[in-house]
């Protein structure tokens, strides 16, 4: 395996390994709307906080202070109050580790995998650099008319829109109980600080088609209609901590949802109110966007919740092809929206046959594991690696449907090796 890049001096007795930053792009004022994070370089479960990906659905809201802050419950309850961060912390806290994954992650491996019995290039993952496609502004441009949807697509990569992460605050059921939720409640209507008009190209884009009507809602808080079975989940929280520090503001500070197991869209950030209501609201982001059906004038399309299974192969990279002859570690990540992985199976003759990984252990359902599977490269040729998963309800990947939008990407990612 080529050796990882060491730059700096000796810290602490060990060479200091090149850092990778986030690849970020940012809206007119300078603020950061969209970063995807370098987790194929990075080592263990939880993703640090500053290489966490970041994806803002409208505008950044301003920062509230944390003692200015105060959020309100309302409608279907017996008594509606309105929480102080300090209430919030008074109450029984609850920590949560799970991958956070934006439902667009990957979008590109569905077009790539079509693509490469035709020598399609994969998308880009690994190796983010510094300067690799920072500080981009791809809406913006867009809308003034530069560049066009394919475009940004190749401008841009959504790949890598993914982290893991420890989230630390109090069970919403827990907020909610103390409220007295009524028998007629269905869904609890979320809202975040973070206002303004949806931008047509995230759909279009989505798409990879320009070719239909989009609804206009006009100028809205961000907001999701949650059914009320998972806000009343154990593990969905409130959070005012992320890794061990209290949330930094681009991440919802000074309190977000989290949500296990459903895509990033449903973790509301910068929460400004929460409402219990007896029947599912319209939403936006979950009747127009983020949504699964065949076409855009599909008449059963549905709101997208829980990911599906995926497992990725984080090392050997195609990039780092070709190799010399040896044993290699394949190693990667595997997750589900659905709970705990069971099992990991390992393909280096694209798939002709299955082995079983080792999966190491841990007791967080939500959270990646971490697998790895030693390989025997002795001989020279072309290998095509690949890997599959299967979750603790014996959900196998891939499971998602092709969708017109292209979320919740779950498919089995073909890396090709040379040995020399």
């Amino acid at each position: 395996m080529p050796r990882r890049e060491i730059q700096g001096d000796w810290v602490m007795g060990w060479p200091d390994r090149k850092r990778f930053r986030f690849v970020s792009g940012k809206d007119q004022e300078g603020r950061i709307i969209h970063a995807r994070s370098p987790y194929f370089e990075l080592e263990g479960l939880i993703t640090p906080t500053d290489a966490y990906y970041i994806v803002a659905q409208l505008e950044v809201p301003d920062p509230v202070h944390p003692e200015d802050y105060t959020f309100e419950i309302s409608g279907e309850v017996e008594t509606p109050v309105t929480y102080s961060l300090d209430d919030l912390r008074l109450l029984p806290g609850h920590t949560v580790r799970a991958v956070t994954e934006c439902a667009g992650d990957d979008t590109e491996f569905w077009d790539y995998l079509e693509s490469r019995a035709k020598g399609g290039n994969m998308p880009k993952t690994s190796r983010q650099v510094s300067g690799e496609g920072e500080d981009i502004n791809w809406r913006d441009m867009v809308a003034r008319g530069e560049i066009d949807l394919d475009e940004a697509r190749a401008l841009v990569p959504s790949t890598c829109l993914v982290s893991g992460g420890e989230w630390t605050g109090i069970r919403l059921s827990e907020v909610l109980n103390r409220a007295g939720v009524k028998d007629s409640a269905v869904a609890i209507r979320v809202e975040g600080f973070d206002r303004g008009r949806p931008d047509p190209s995230l759909v279009y884009r989505a798409a990879g088609r320009e070719d239909f009507e989009i609804v206009d809602p006009g100028v809205i808080n961000y907001d999701k209609g949650l059914p009320i079975e998972k806000a009343m989940d154990p593990d969905t929280i409130l959070a005012w901590a992320h890794n061990g520090e209290y949330l930094t503001h681009i991440h919802g500070a000074p309190v977000r949802m989290v949500v296990p197991g459903w895509a990033g869209n449903w973790w509301v950030k910068w929460i400004h109110k929460i409402e219990v209501m007896d029947h599912m609201p319209d939403c936006y982001h979950q009747t127009q966007y983020f949504v699964s059906g065949k076409s855009p004038d599909d008449p059963d399309k549905e709101m997208m919740t829980a990911l599906g299974v995926k497992t990725v192969i984080t090392e050997p990279r195609d990039e780092e092809s070709p190799l010399p002859k040896g044993r290699y570690p394949v190693r990667g990540l595997a997750w589900s929206g659905e709970g705990r992985m069971e099992r990991v199976e390992v393909s280096t003759d694209g798939g002709e046959t299955w082995n079983d990984a080792h999966i190491e252990d841990h007791g967080d359902r939500y959270l990646w594991r971490r697998w790895s599977y030693p390989w025997d490269a002795s001989e020279a040729g072309h290998y095509v690696l690949m890997a599959r998963g299967t979750d603790e309800n014996g959900r196998q990947q891939p499971v998602t449907e092709w969708n017109y939008q292209r979320k919740h990407f779950d498919g089995i990612v073909p890396v090709d090796i040379e040995i020399e």
